[in-house]
Formats: structure tokens, sequence, C-alpha cells
């Protein structure tokens, strides 16, 4: 009896080419086995499948004769194609029990013939046979008693697990209705989306029946459900009867947000519970609008009156600070191919509740908001502009919304999120709906965007401080950063308020905590802001200047550690007074002509006194600026006329160059190797109607298209009609504010400052750069890095262990001497220069020393100085990385 339909394929001819097809090749290749291979399966499949004894069909087969390799393969063609034969039988008939059936299913389809003839080539007869073949082992598969295909289901659908070829074998497992989906809802619920290779999607309408046979039994599977509707947002899976926008929960899980809705919708009673069911359902309506539509209003507002206004409020409130914070469920997500998986990032939002927020920001503006809604729709925009690496921003729809928001409420305290907002986000999209309402709110009060920034800036009702039962409270502002201090009633400092304090007054904990983190990024926003002033031409009168910085709570903090020029003169706060460098006070006129003062245009010796005059007040200032390094014009510079070379030729990291470009404001897209043309990374630069260009271009390509490391090249400006600007017209503060960042950029971004390069990456080629960069001449950052340790050593308690000389710190341990390089960090034992890689995180080991800087923001001066300490005292190392280099023959203790 045959086990394919009679005269589906002719087996005698399958043979024959069979044999030919593999006799010369098992012949001549060099490694036959997978020739051989192929024989046994094609011969075995043929053999198998016909039903007839092995023997009585060679022997109808006469040519091509067998070759000598063939014969020897015979026995076991006869063994395997008996076996196959014997699992087919089984699973034809109706004795074979449950475990004999799997088995055999298994034993069929690893005795499938390949669909082209063994040892290569295709024959319309061969694949007659194949489909053949192939449309049995559905049908036979499609036959099998429910609790067989049920155990084949299980096996075969594991998201990791790559089944070759089975995708109709797996369609044709599932019949409507008696297979149970749970388990394959349990894999599938810790997925980004239903996307694991053709056999997946084959399941599509098997997963919505086993969702919405979970959904009426009342046990609702979350996960699998959040996955299915990320796919529906991403491929759009649908099914004719697809409700699952309907099923609870509404939100997907997973997010802190998501799960604290979900909790506290499920504690309300059941008429509460069915009000937020139907008004959620609605939410996501217009998830591609930037702003609601009259009709989805209309039909939201009995919705919402049915939760209630004050309900409403209060829990979306509530709900709005945890949106964009790290995933509560992991998932995982196929990368470049459906069977390579990776983690999900914890930051990217979910992109169905993505279009649930909208509709939730949306009907939040429709009624007052606070300014702790305010204040959350701020960090929302921050959060959902940020990229994630490899993705983009974490949800650009979700930005603009929040950014959308702030922009059209008539709330006072918005203008704050968005001034905030306008110096932290680098995404276009977003920066360009903040840039424009900042704009919109300036040109209603007749003054400039940055007028509108600085009023904007909010004062946090600083001073803050007060007491919870016996115990007081501050927020301290330090530097650019803020925190809140608890001091007993004794006055000493706590870690934490009591547990008295956080249960009684927990939610003035919180207001406290929030403010602090408010004050600490308006802080930074601002700083950043002033530091940009220094490219710009922006001036004050004297009273702007007094009320918007010297007496404003937060700006001051701030602005009376500067430099300003008023009238010309230049003068800096300190005590209470405003003063001149030679300590004169000055009393500035209300009409007086107030800008930040850059060391540009000052001689050296006047700068010298400023810096001399920052030391003697123990003034921090916020960025450098009396140290701040000058970019004057070069002879060389001035003979190539319209570029300079000053910072070409330096290898950088991609990633982190378009990190340090967006902190800087510049413009710049990813390069990738697609034959594609990219602008190189620009400046704008509008109040003097230009544009600075430093050219790039990609060398080594990472794991997928994107370069990993780039080369500069020249720096260029242009003017408003794009063609090049001769450098000596370059305003002398422009061109020194450039090309710093220049130099910051392949400082930070180069190979050279990363020591974990030392070998020259990739094959090595890249050793003479690293050598040329991370130990050799200093750049004017290096030279001033340099010049303000020379300064500092000496308050040091190492400081007779430590000698400054032209590019090295050196230092001299009890073990060796260190030479520790100015401008990279990177270290070297002297004498004989051999290379010590200590990373940054190692050299924190080591107590941060608690000491008058004449500025912040200078990590590389840090670093510098916890590796001095930590090598002063090199035989109290522990870190046995560094023990080993320190020991390299073996001798640590």
């Amino acid at each position: 009896m045959t086990t394919v339909e009679v005269g589906a394929f002719d087996a005698e001819a399958a043979l024959r080419l069979a044999i030919a097809g593999s006799r010369e090749r098992m012949q001549t290749e060099s490694s036959p086995a997978d020739i051989e291979q192929q024989f046994v399966t094609g011969m075995v499949g043929v053999c198998g499948w016909s039903g007839e004894p092995v023997e009585a069909l060679l022997a109808a087969v006469s040519e091509p004769p067998l070759a000598a390799g063939q014969l020897a393969l015979l026995p076991e063609v006869r063994r395997r194609a008996e076996t196959l034969s014997s699992a087919v039988a089984a699973l034809r008939g109706t004795a074979a029990g449950h475990d004999e059936r799997v088995s055999a299913v298994h034993t069929m389809l690893e005795h499938t013939p390949g669909g082209r003839i063994p040892g290569g080539g295709a024959d319309p007869v061969w694949y007659a046979m194949y489909q053949a073949v192939n449309n049995a082992e559905k049908d036979l598969l499609g036959g099998q008693p429910a609790a067989v295909r049920q155990t084949l289901l299980e096996a075969w659908t594991v998201p990791e697990k790559r089944e070759k070829d089975r995708s109709a074998l797996i369609r044709r497992l599932v019949r409507p209705g008696d297979l149970d989906g749970s388990g394959w809802l349990d894999r599938l619920g810790g997925r980004a989306v239903l996307r694991f290779g053709d056999w997946a999607w084959g399941l599509r309408t098997f997963t919505w029946q086993s969702l919405r046979t979970a959904h009426t039994a009342g046990r609702p599977h979350a996960a699998a459900l959040a996955t299915w509707r990320r796919t529906r947002v991403d491929d759009d899976p649908r099914e004719a009867d697809d409700t699952s926008d309907a099923m609870w929960p509404i939100p997907n899980i997973g997010e802190p947000w998501a799960d604290r809705a979900i909790a506290d919708i499920e504690a309300l009673p059941a008429d509460r519970r069915a009000a937020w069911h139907d008004l959620l359902v609605h939410c996501p309506a217009e998830r591609d609008k930037a702003r609601p539509g009259t009709a989805w209003l209309k039909k939201a507002q009995p919705l919402l009156d049915a939760v209630g206004a004050d309900e409403f409020t209060a829990r979306v409130d509530d709900w709005l600070p945890l949106v964009g914070l790290a995933r509560t469920l992991p998932l995982r997500m196929a990368t470049c191919c459906p069977w390579h998986y990776a983690d999900h990032p914890p930051r990217l939002i979910d992109r169905y509740n993505v279009g649930l927020l909208l509709g939730l920001i949306r009907l939040r503006m429709t009624l007052p908001p606070s300014e702790e809604t305010l204040r959350s729709l701020g960090r929302i925009a921050e959060r959902a502009a940020r990229k994630v690496a490899g993705h983009g921003p974490a949800s650009p729809k979700l930005a603009n919304a929040a950014a959308t928001a702030l922009v059209d409420t008539q709330h006072p305290k918005a203008l704050a999120q968005l001034a905030r907002l306008s110096s932290r986000l680098t995404y276009k999209s977003t920066l360009t709906i903040v840039q424009k309402g900042l704009a919109r709110h300036a040109e209603a009060l007749g003054v400039s965007r940055e007028d509108v920034e600085e009023m904007a800036l909010p004062g946090f009702g600083l001073p803050l401080a007060g007491t919870l039962d016996d115990t007081a409270y501050e927020v301290e502002v330090r530097g650019v950063t803020a925190a809140v201090v608890w001091r007993s009633a004794a006055g000493k400092v706590l870690k934490a308020p009591p547990t008295q304090v956080r249960e009684e007054h927990g939610e003035e904990v919180k207001e406290l905590t929030a403010a602090a983190k408010d004050i600490a990024a308006a802080l930074l926003a601002t700083r950043d802001r002033l530091e940009g002033m220094l490219r710009r031409d922006r001036s004050w009168t004297g009273e702007q200047w007094r009320t918007r910085f010297l007496d404003h709570p937060l700006a001051e903090t701030l602005a009376r550690r500067l430099i300003w020029t008023v009238d010309g003169m230049a003068c800096c706060w300190t005590g209470d007074t405003l003063r001149t460098v030679d300590d004169t006070a000055v009393e500035p006129a209300d009409d007086a002509t107030v800008r930040l003062w850059h060391p540009v245009g000052a001689k050296p010796a006047e700068i010298a006194l400023w810096r001399d005059f920052l030391t003697r007040h123990g003034i921090t200032q916020p960025f450098k600026q009396a140290h701040r390094e000058r970019y004057l014009l070069t002879d060389a510079e001035r003979a190539t006329g319209t570029y300079s070379n000053r910072f070409a030729a330096h290898i950088v990291l991609q990633h982190r160059l378009n990190a340090v470009l967006s902190r800087r404001g510049w413009a710049y897209v990813r390069h990738l190797q697609d034959g594609s043309h990219y602008d190189p990374p620009s400046l704008t630069l509008p109040d003097w109607d230009l544009r600075a260009e430093l050219a790039v271009a990609g060398i080594d390509v990472d794991d997928g298209w994107a370069f990993d490391t780039m080369a500069t090249d020249q720096l260029s400006f242009l003017g408003a009609d794009r063609a090049p600007v001769p450098l000596e017209q370059v305003p002398a503060v422009v061109l020194s504010e450039v090309m710093r960042d220049a130099d910051l950029f392949v400082t930070v971004a180069g190979i050279g400052s990363d020591p974990t390069w030392y070998d020259g990456g990739r094959d090595g080629r890249h050793r003479d750069y690293w050598g040329r960069s991370a130990l050799g001449d200093l750049t004017q950052s290096g030279e001033t890095r340099r010049d303000v340790l020379a300064e500092i050593i000496p308050r040091l308690a190492v400081a007779d262990r430590c000698t400054v000389t032209d590019m090295y710190l050196e230092v001299r341990g009890d073990l060796h001497t260190y030479r520790i390089h100015c401008g990279s960090g990177n270290i070297l034992i002297a004498p004989e220069n051999r290379y010590l890689c200590i990373i940054p995180d190692s050299a924190k080991a080591a107590r941060q020393p608690t000491m008058y800087l004449p500025f912040e923001g200078d990590s590389r001066l840090s670093e510098i100085l916890s590796k001095a300490l930590l090598l002063a005292a090199d035989k109290k190392i522990k870190d046995p990385v560094i023990l080993r280099q320190l020991h390299p023959d073996g001798d640590a203790p």
C-alpha cells in the first residue's frame, strides 16, 4: 500500500535523479559527507513515502548503476526507509498511542526530502515528489488527535527556537476551538511584538481566538494582550471581530504609570471601574492627530463627566509623573532576523500606550492644569524625546503631544517648562514645537524669545526650608544640583527623613523631593543657556539684569559667580557687592548695558588677574569663564582662508560624537554606510548670520549599518547665502567658541580619551593615532587643565608626591612613579612608560578631593585628581585589575 496518493509522484524516476545527482559529486568532492547525507535523505524520502520495498524499487532502476559509495549507504537507506514507513503507518492508523504518534511525527519530519535533487539542481519530477510529500505531511498532522497536536504546538511555538520550514505545518496544527492557547499566550506575553518568523504570523487567528477565550473566561492574559496590541500598532494584524481595544486591562501592562493606573481602577467599585473603562476605550481614538478634534472632545465629555472631573484630575496627575520611566516587565524582541533576539530597551515607550496617553493628556488639559501637571508634561516631553540607542527618540508622538499641551495652555507656569525644554531638548521636531511656542508667547508679550525664557524661570519658592514635626529640612543648591537636607532637632544631618515623618507627611516629603529634582533640572538648563550666551550677541539693561539674574532666587546662584561687563567694565559679584578685578565697588545704573564677559577680548594679564580674583574670593564658576580656552586665528588658518584644519584628522566614536554634539546645540544625523549623502555636523549662529560646519567621514562600521568611528576634517563657516566666509571675518568670540566646541568633540569623543583603545581597536590599525592623541601634545583645553592643576596640587595632602610637567601630572607612589596625561587622563608608569589602564570608575574608588576648584563641569579634571590620590597611595589599592598591572611579574601581595 502506498503512503502517498497513487500517481502523486513517480518513485522510480525520482530514484534515478537521486542516484545520478549525487553519484559523480560523491566521487569528486573533497568533503563528500554532505552529498552522502543528501543522497540518504533523498532515497529514504522516496522509498519511505512510496510504500514499496527498497529492493523492489532499486531492482526496477537499472540505470544509472549505483556507485561503490552509494552501495555502501544502502543498509542505512533500508533501515531509515523502514522507520519512515512505520512512522507514517502509525500516523495513518488508529492503534498508535499519544507518545508513539508524537515520536512518529518527529521521525516523519526528520526524513523529509529536500526540494532539490541530492547533489544540487532542480527537476520537475523531483519537485512533484517533494510537493506530494509535503502535502501528505500536512494532511497527516491535521488529522492527528487534538492532544497530539497540542503537544506539538507547545514544542514548536517557542519564539527563540528557529523552526525552519515548519510554518505551514504549525498552521495545520490548529483548528478553531480544539486546542488550548494558554501556553502559547504565556510564551507570547514577554515579547515586544508577534514577529518570530512566518510560523508566528500564521498563528494570528489562533492568537486572537485564545485571547478572546481567556477574556470571556474572566482570566484575561494581560501580557499577551499587550503584545497583540503592540503588533497591531506596528503591523496591523487585525481580525474581523477584533475588540482588543475594549479588553481589560486597557493600558498595556509593563510600564510604571500603566501598572499604577490598572491597580487604581481595579480597586474601585464596579460602577466606577465601568466609567473609567468607557473613558479609556475612547482615549486612543485620535492617536495620530496633534490636537483633539471637536467630535472626539464632544464624545469624550459625557464619559469624563461619568468619571468625575476631580477624580480624573487626581488620578491622571498621579500617573503622569511615572510616564517614561523604565519598564517593569522586561520584553524580548527580534533584531536583524526573526530568530535573533535582544532585550527590548526599557525606556522605549509602549506604542499602544502612547495612543492612550495622548488622549489622557488632551482630556487633562481641558480642565485647569496644576503646576504639578505642567511639571509632569515637561518631564514627559524630555523623556519621550530622549534618544534610545538604535531606535531614535523614545516616543516622538508623545514628546510632541506633551510639548503641544504646554504651548496651548495659558497657565503662566507653562512658560517655565517651555523655557527649560528649549535648552534641554535635542530632538528637532519637539524642539521646534517648543521654540514656536516660546516665540508665540514672546510676540504676545512684545519681547524676544530669550526674554520670555528668562522671565519664565521659576523661583521654586527658594529658599525652601521649614520643619516637619521636630525634623528640619532645607533644599540646598550645590553648584548646578539641588538636594533636600534633613536635620534632627539636635542639628545632626540625617541621610533620610525619619520613618514617622515619611508616614505622617508623605505628600510633603514627596513634594520636596520633586522640587529638588526640578530645581536641579532648571539650574542645569539655565547654566547651559548662560554658557551658550558666550557665543551670542546678547545684552541686558541694568534693570533687566538685576531682576532676571542677580535678584532671582534661582538664577542668582549662577549669575553671582560669573564675570559681567557693565558699560564695558568687567565686574563680578562677591559678598553683597559687585566689584571690579581690583575690588572696586560698582553700582550699575538701570539703563546700563550688561553683557557676559569673554576672555577672548582681554589681555593675558587681565585674565590672570581675574583668575586670582576668583581664588582670592573663593568663587567657583558654574562653567569655565576666567579659565576659558581662547582660540585665536593662526597663520596657517589665515593662509587657508575659509577653513581650519586645526581639528582635522582625528578619530572619534560616532555615538559619543552624536551625544556631545547634541549637548552643545549642534545639528547632526547619524551617518550610515548606505551610500547616502549626509550633512556634516553644523551649528546655526543666528545673531551673526553664520553657520559653522565640521566635516566628518565614516571609517569603521559597527555590527549594523552605522559607522562606529569617524574621521574629522575641515572646520568652516558659511554665510546666509551658504557661501564660505573667510575666517578673518568671523567675530573673534564666535571663532573661539566654535573652535572650543570642536576641541571638545575630538577630546571627549576621540578614541584617545578611551583607555580601552590602548591596543588600537579593530585589528590594531588605530594604535599610532591613539598614542599621539592619548599621550601626545596637549590641546588648549589640556593646557588649561595643566595650569589649573599647577594651582591646585600645592593644596593637596599628597602635594609632596606630585609634580606638574609640560604634559603630565607626575605622581610618586610607593611602588612606582606615574605620569597622568593632563589632556586625556591616561597613565604611564615611569621610567619605562608602561601603560596603566585605569578606567574612571576605578579612580572613583579614591576619595574625591574636598577642596576649592575655580570652575565646575570639567569631569576630566576631577578624574585626574582622583587618579592622583589613588596612585599616591598605590600600596593600598585593592582592585585586582589594577594590581595585576602594577605587579606584572605576579608578585602582588
